[in-house]
């Protein structure tokens, strides 16, 4: 299964100490509408593609080009007068892989985030919303490092639950092989797209990117349109995608 997942760059880009964002489909689809504000907002180039004959045969149109549904979008490094630099790498889909192809993917993922030397990863994530009036994000860390990030940033670490899909994969797999893997977890409804639980995991990201902003302001105002567009992407996919049982990426606790 391995050898059918290739990671192909179209250019090569210093990925070196960057923040790699995981956004597959998820509960109330945050992780696509977060990553794809991101990628628009901070007009990241889209610099490579994951492609596997085991993914659904679909053709992602934007601008007038058709791209494969798992698509790596990047920008270039920002860095400060005190010399350090920040850099976004954004993995994205709005469609779930097959159960039997995740596990590859994430070690595929986690294999590339290596030989690019980024930095961390950070997989974005929706949760069941207890109480939808007032939404939070929670986290979940593989080494003491992202620990200590999830305190610096006053970000609530989960001690009980359950995670499945990439993310799932990304977290178990990074504590066995001590890699610095983030989940960031935002309570959202899980019946409908949900644009405000995404912008709190853009807000949170922000936090963690002083060099970069990323204002979540506009998320909330086109929040309706943007869930208009991940719908409409859904719904043109159906007639020709097959249906392979995705695997719904959420937590319970």
């Amino acid at each position: 299964m391995e050898d059918d997942i290739q990671i192909i760059e179209y250019k090569d880009m210093d990925l070196s100490h960057a923040m790699l964002i995981e956004a597959f489909p998820t509960v109330g689809l945050v992780s696509s509408i977060a990553g794809h504000f991101i990628i628009d907002t901070l007009k990241l180039e889209e610099i490579g593609a994951i492609v596997s004959r085991h993914f659904m045969p679909v053709a992602v149109i934007h601008k007038g080009s058709p791209s494969p549904p798992v698509r790596i979008y990047a920008g270039n490094k920002v860095c400060g007068p005190d010399g350090s630099c920040e850099q976004i790498v954004v993995i994205i889909s709005e469609f779930m892989p097959s159960v039997e192809v995740i596990k590859p993917l994430g070690d595929a993922i986690l294999a590339w985030a290596q030989k690019k030397k980024c930095s961390f990863i950070v997989s974005l994530e929706g949760t069941h919303a207890p109480d939808t009036k007032t939404p939070m994000t929670h986290g979940v860390a593989t080494t003491t490092k992202m620990k200590k990030t999830l305190h610096t940033y006053g970000i609530n670490e989960t001690q009980e639950g359950m995670i499945t899909g990439i993310t799932g994969i990304l977290l178990y797999q990074g504590a066995l092989l001590n890699r610095d893997v983030l989940c960031l977890l935002a309570e959202a409804h899980s019946s409908y797209p949900d644009s405000r639980a995404a912008a709190l995991l853009v807000e949170t990201l922000d936090k963690m990117l002083p060099g970069i902003k990323i204002d979540a302001e506009p998320l909330y105002k086109e929040a309706k349109d943007i869930e208009q567009k991940i719908r409409m992407f859904i719904k043109q996919a159906a007639p020709t995608a097959p249906s392979s049982g995705p695997l719904p990426t959420h937590m319970y606790g």
